[in-house]
């Protein structure tokens, strides 16, 4: 006698098969009722807020397809996506340290520009200092003087 026992006779081969169609009629559905939301909410917002006119189910559906593939990634991944998920963009890594280094330039310019207004004020203070000290007698020195080169 042959042995006959089929992958889909034994218990856990028809609970794999029952697993399997269960996930297909889930995706399936799912795909009508997300083409279903699509339409709702297109009918709802848009003839209002822009005047569009109003789709009927299977242009839902067919909005939906679009957006997939306009704005999500289709098929399967492939080391070159799964590099870019862990965060390898050279060009972008590149441009990164570019605005930084930009960015403390600018921040060190702005560092030195306020120290030197606070040497300039402390600069300022010292002047005024010395000038109520010593500065008003070295002028008048020099105006006696310049008064005494015009007369000779």
């Amino acid at each position: 006698m042959k042995n006959t026992n089929k992958w889909c006779d034994t218990s856990d081969g028809a609970i794999k098969v029952l697993k399997i169609i269960g996930i297909i009629l889930l995706v399936v559905t799912g795909g009508f009722l997300f083409g279903l939301v699509v339409m709702l909410l297109w009918n709802w917002l848009m003839p209002m807020i822009f005047g569009l006119p109003v789709v009927t189910y299977w242009q839902g559906l067919g909005v939906l397809a679009l957006s997939c593939i306009l704005f999500w990634r289709m098929g399967g991944s492939s080391e070159d996506s799964k590099k870019e998920k862990k965060g390898n963009h050279p060009i972008r890594d590149e441009i990164k340290s570019e605005i930084k280094k930009e960015f403390e330039k600018e921040f060190e310019k702005e560092k030195n520009k306020n120290k030197n207004k606070e040497e300039n004020l402390a600069h300022e203070e010292m002047y005024e200092k010395w000038w109520e000290e010593e500065g008003e007698n070295f002028f008048n020195n020099y105006k006696q003087q310049s008064e005494n080169n015009n007369e000779t």
